[in-house]
C-alpha cells in the first residue's frame, strides 16, 4: 500500500462546508489516472481546519466513492497525542487502509517524547501506519535512531520523508533494510529520493497531473531512471509554480481552474495572489494544451 504514487488530495469546500460533489470529481480523476492511493485530511487537505465530525464525514465519503479501487490513507496529525488518537479511532471505525501521522507541530517534543507519542498511537490501532517527517511544519524531526526504534513496532511500516536530507534514505535503509518503506514527501526530490532507496512519493503535484506523476514513479520502480529524469525535468516548472506560495494555496487554485472545485480555503489560508495565479496558469498551459485558463 505505501508504495508508488500516493496523492495528498485537497479538501474541497463550498460555502465553508465540505463539497462532496467536488470530492467525487477529485477522487475519480485520481482513480482514472491509476494512482496507488490518496492521503485524506493531511496538510494539503487542510486537515487542521477540519472538526472531528468533518474529518469522519470526509473519510466516510471517500471510502464510499473509492470502493477499494485505490488505497485510502487518513491523515492523523494533531498538536497533541489525545487528539491524534481520536483521529486514529475514527480511521479504525471506517474501512480506510491505513493512516499517516506527523510529529505534533509547535510543541517541539524531545526524541523520547516523539517515540512515546507514536508508540501510544501504534497501540491504539490495528491499522498500518506511515510516519510523516515534515520539519518545515513541526520544527523538530525524527532522529535516525528514533526512526529505527519506531520501525520495530509491527504496524509502523512506512515513512513519508519531507526533509531535504537526501543522505537519510541511504542511512535508514542501512539500519532497517526492507522493513520500512521510504517515500519522498517533496515532489522536486522524488527522483533523487527514489535513487537513494525510496519506493514512491506522497505527491501534491499529482492532484493536477496524476498520469505524469504516476509514470515518473513507475519508471523509477522499473529502474528506468533515464525516462524518470526526463519526466522530472518536464515537471520542474509545475513544481515551482505549485510551491510559489504556501501549500495548498496554489494547488487548490490549480484544481479550481481545472473545474474540480471552488477556490475556497479556510483561514488563515488565503487565496493566491494575482502574479502567482498568472504564473501558474502559464505553466499549466504547457500540460493542458488547448485548454483555456
Amino acid at each position: 500500500m505505501f508504495k508508488g504514487l500516493i496523492t495528498a488530495i485537497i479538501t474541497p469546500f463550498k460555502d465553508n462546508k465540505l463539497d462532496f460533489e467536488a470530492l467525487e470529481k477529485i477522487l475519480n480523476y485520481q482513480i482514472d489516472n491509476k494512482v496507488d492511493g490518496v492521503v485524506v485530511g493531511g496538510s494539503t487537505g487542510e486537515g487542521n481546519s477540519l472538526s472531528l465530525q468533518e474529518y469522519q464525514s470526509l473519510l466516510e465519503r471517500t471510502t464510499a466513492i473509492t470502493k477499494k479501487r485505490i488505497a485510502v490513507i487518513g491523515g492523523c496529525s494533531a498538536i497533541n497525542t489525545s487528539t491524534a488518537i481520536d483521529m486514529v479511532e475514527i480511521c479504525d471505525n471506517i474501512p480506510v487502509d491505513g493512516f499517516m501521522c506527523s510529529i505534533p507541530s509547535y510543541v517541539k517534543p524531545t526524541q523520547e517524547g516523539i517515540y512515546l507519542h507514536f508508540a501510544v498511537i501504534h497501540n491504539s490501532s490495528n491499522l498500518p501506519i506511515m510516519l510523516y517527517s515534515v520539519p518545515s511544519r513541526t520544527l523538530v524531526d525524527f532522529s535516525d535512531e528514533t526512526i529505527f526504534r519506531l520501525s520495530k513496532l509491527p504496524r509502523i511500516v512506512a515513512l513519508k520523508d519531507a526533509h531535504n536530507d537526501l543522505e537519510r534514505p541511504l542511512r535508514i535503509k542501512a539500519m532497517v533494510g526492507e522493513s520500512l518503506n521510504l517515500l519522498a514527501g517533496n515532489d522536486e526530490l522524488a527522483l533523487a529520493y527514489n535513487a537513494h532507496g525510496g519506493v514512491g512519493c506522497v505527491s501534491v503535484t499529482s492532484n493536477i497531473v496524476p498520469s505524469l506523476c504516476k509514470k515518473l514513479q513507475d519508471s523509477c520502480l522499473a529502474n528506468n531512471y533515464l525516462e524518470a529524469r526526463q519526466i522530472q525535468q518536464q515537471l520542474l516548472p509545475l513544481y515551482k509554480a505549485l510551491f510559489a506560495e504556501s501549500n495548498p494555496i496554489p494547488v487548490k487554485y490549480a484544481s479550481h481552474i481545472l473545474g474540480m472545485c471552488t477556490n475556497e480555503l479556510r483561514l488563515p489560508l488565503t487565496n493566491s495572489i494575482y502574479s502567482a495565479r498568472e504564473k501558474l496558469k502559464d505553466v499549466m498551459r504547457l500540460f493542458f494544451v488547448g485548454k483555456e485558463f
